[in-house]
């Protein structure tokens, strides 16, 4: 891999890891307002964790933030492993479609949450590394 494109790639697992565990956190606890935005915040009674218990929070059954807390170790042994590249793209790309999915509803219902989009975002990179790691082989 490429150095800067590795720095970038292990910076967004760490940054989607850390993400994960901030929306697990909320769907149980209230997050602060700097972590989901202040639209969300008052929506119910001040408590952020209200966006991560609604049913798009856990689009497969489980908490999506459950899902990424697997997901980024998981992605990291793949490359540390050395796995196949069409299994890690195959993981990356699940998740983007996902990100795909949910960053849709948060902008067709107007909903603001950092968290959320730092995922999201986190997602987006990690696919186009690898996509473009691959391409330049």
């Amino acid at each position: 891999m490429n150095g800067i494109l590795d720095r970038m790639l292990w910076l967004a697992m760490g940054t989607g890891f850390l993400g994960a565990i901030a929306a697990l956190y909320g769907r149980y606890r209230t997050l602060p307002p700097w972590l989901t935005g202040p639209t969300i915040c008052r929506l119910e009674a001040g408590g952020c964790q209200v966006l991560f218990r609604t049913k798009n929070a856990a689009l497969l059954g489980v908490p999506n933030s459950l899902l990424a807390v697997f997901y980024y170790p998981a992605l990291a042994a793949g490359i540390l492993l050395h796995w196949p590249w069409i299994l890690l793209f195959s993981g990356a790309s699940s998740a983007f479609l996902m990100t795909l999915i949910l960053a849709w509803i948060l902008m067709r219902d107007r909903l603001e949450c950092r968290v959320c989009w730092t995922g999201h975002a986190c997602n987006a990179v990690i696919w186009a590394i690898l996509f473009l790691q691959h391409a330049w082989k």
